[in-house]
């Protein structure tokens, strides 16, 4: 059976890889851009900076899995809807939206050209 943190429920696919996969306890080696590697080993300094406690590359994987499958629907939504199509950038400008801030076309002009036009 697949270890899971008790607060999440058991889906289809976990059943799945379930009853197709036996699991083991053995690392796997994954590559990862040297850039986000660097930025994993700043995470875990602050981390241990933070804390006081040293915490392992393994346990802060393990970590960020458990916190990206918490949040999984933002998630997913930001990697499934980037970038934006045409017509959903439409759809975002068309939106009114009152700041509370009366301008008038000079203001305007002064900020967007730089002086009066």
């Amino acid at each position: 059976m697949i270890f899971k943190p008790r607060h999440i429920k058991t889906s289809s696919i976990e059943k799945y890889i379930e009853d197709k996969v036996i699991f083991s306890f053995m690392s796997e080696n994954i590559k990862i851009l040297e850039k986000d590697k660097n930025i994993f080993d700043m995470v875990q300094a602050e981390l241990t900076l933070k804390t006081g406690k040293k915490i392992t590359q393994q346990e802060l994987f393990s970590h960020l899995i458990e916190f990206v499958i918490s949040r999984k629907d933002n998630f997913f939504g930001r990697l499934s809807k980037l970038p934006l199509s045409e017509k959903e950038k439409k759809k975002i400008r068309s939106i009114p939206c009152d700041m509370g801030v009366n301008t008038n076309e000079e203001e305007i002009d002064m900020i967007v050209y730089g002086a009066k036009r």
